[in-house]
């Protein structure tokens, strides 16, 4: 049996590890457009901040690896065509073509440009890859001022690599408020005040209209305003790659990535898909959705290998659980906001606490603040956000495995927590979010 992965992300890493350890006499290949093995694009942002010394940090595979688990790969190699059982592709060694029985689309996603007056400017950069990643450090020497064009996950976490290095950081949003996709507009203004106090600008609520300049960008046009900068940063998000996908037949869903079943196979049997350009449901509402997560891509990587090769797991959905780190706070999301929840019919009910991360007299104690978001016709916890000094991953895996278990209102007040004056306090935050949002529901 011979299996091609198209893409060498995490998805596409996966979907060949999980094919290898299913059948371990099959050919499996994998072709990847860039000239590195696997790495995080997650951790860009933190190499050119400097937490994180050379971007060859970031690389987590390598090629004794792949040749260790008898895995043959391609690099700089762009698949171009598929046509029935054969795929076609160009190298810098030539063209070439080669038979399969299963093909796994791991075609990830690119950077989403706004239709913006001059984009194309010298010193306009998206940060998707090593590449990018590099051009940017680059500029820095040259570069005083700083404005991004978004203010989701990768937006923030630019400003603060960026405020790192000594630049003014100006955050343009078109939203009202940061992180829109992850949190309501009251948690969001916790996350806005240590950005402001740190010294990054923010415009909420207005688009860049053009960026202007003589060649090199020197400024960009919000309104009736003009700010100058030497530098700008594309963050608008994220859109799946499915080029190839579209030009094959597969069937793309409604949100635009491809559409697959929970078997991560696509409309044309023996081609699945999986990662960023792979259209998943929410385990909420059950709809189309895009995580375009590296957790969701491991994991339906690993589903779609293992399939590929003749398998049947499943893949259930996925929450869009979140979590990143600014300027030393960390926010974690998941499931549902209210805001959503209200578009999707839901009646809510919503728990929200401040409170603290270990015992308040212990000398390290840190404040949290949680907002629940339940269902307020079963009483079914949907949702939930985390902003706070540590701690905060980890409860929102609890929140995600919660929502994924169904569990109630009167479920989280009665977990059993753990409770030590340097570790965790009397009272977990949860639990106190819990238990006002059941008052709610007696009443």
């Amino acid at each position: 049996m011979r299996i091609v992965v198209v893409g060498l992300g995490a998805a596409g890493l996966w979907s060949a590890i999980s094919a290898r350890m299913k059948d371990s006499s099959a050919d499996i290949y994998a072709f990847c457009d860039e000239k590195y093995f696997t790495y995080s694009r997650c951790g860009l942002p933190f190499v050119i901040g400097g937490e994180i010394l050379r971007f060859n940090n970031l690389i987590i595979t390598s090629e004794d690896i792949l040749k260790r688990m008898r895995i043959n790969f391609k690099l700089n190699c762009r698949v171009t065509d598929v046509v029935k059982d054969t795929v076609y592709y160009d190298s810098e060694n030539g063209s070439g073509q080669l038979k399969f029985d299963s093909l796994i689309l791991a075609t990830g996603s690119k950077p989403f440009i706004p239709p913006i007056k001059g984009v194309n400017l010298t010193n306009v950069f998206t940060l998707r890859t090593i590449d990018d990643g590099a051009k940017i450090l680059n500029a820095l020497n040259s570069t005083k001022r700083s404005i991004i064009i978004g203010a989701g996950a990768i937006g923030l976490e630019v400003a603060e690599a960026l405020t790192r290095r000594g630049l003014e950081v100006k955050i343009v949003e078109l939203l009202p408020r940061v992180l829109p996709a992850l949190l309501d507009e009251d948690m969001a203004k916790i996350v806005q005040k240590r950005l402001e106090s740190n010294g990054v600008s923010l415009i909420l609520g207005r688009g860049v209209d053009e960026i202007y300049g003589s060649g090199k960008v020197e400024g960009v046009a919000v309104g009736d305003e003009n700010f100058q900068c030497d530098m700008v940063i594309v963050a608008t998000g994220v859109r799946p790659n499915v080029d190839l996908a579209k030009n094959i037949g597969v069937n793309l869903g409604v949100t635009g990535g491809i559409k697959t079943s929970k078997l991560m196979e696509t409309n044309i049997e023996g081609v699945f898909a999986a990662g960023d350009c792979a259209e998943t449901v929410h385990l909420v509402n059950g709809k189309p959705f895009l995580p375009m997560l590296g957790t969701s891509a491991y994991r339906q990587g690993k589903v779609a290998g293992f399939n590929a090769a003749g398998g049947s797991r499943i893949f259930p959905g996925s929450l869009g659980s979140t979590v990143l780190k600014v300027f030393g706070v960390e926010i974690g999301s998941t499931g549902l906001t209210v805001e959503r929840a209200v578009k999707e019919g839901f009646k809510v009910v919503v728990g929200k606490v401040r409170w603290y991360t270990k015992a308040e007299y212990y000398p390290t104690h840190e404040k949290i603040n949680v907002k629940l978001v339940f269902d307020g016709e079963s009483g079914r916890i949907i949702g939930g956000q985390i902003v706070g000094g540590e701690d905060v991953a980890q409860r929102v895996n609890l929140l995600a495995a919660s929502i994924g278990w169904g569990m109630k209102v009167e479920d989280l007040c009665n977990i059993d927590t753990c409770y030590s004056p340097p570790v965790a306090d009397t009272i977990e935050p949860i639990v106190r979010a819990s238990e006002l949002a059941f008052r709610k529901f007696k009443r």
